[in-house]
């Protein structure tokens, strides 16, 4: 599996779940993909990795499992 663009994400040992937002060209990381995120009373932007690797933690969400994180 890997990370898509409007998708949302939980990882599966830490519980942190992302939203996809987009791509981005950065000078540390070149091209990457753009997560919001939250768990463990945090949440901000972060940049992803667009590889399986970067995924395999990491377990498909709903929008409604976002939202209540939210709550």
């Amino acid at each position: 599996m890997v990370f898509e663009i409007g998708k949302f994400y939980r990882h599966t040992t830490t519980g942190v779940m992302f939203h996809i937002l987009g791509r981005l060209e950065t000078t540390l990381c070149g091209s990457a993909l753009v997560a919001e995120f939250l768990g463990k009373g945090q949440g901000g932007l972060t940049p992803v990795g667009d590889d399986e690797g970067s995924a395999a933690e990491c377990q498909e969400a709903t929008e409604e499992e976002w939202m209540a994180e939210l709550e």
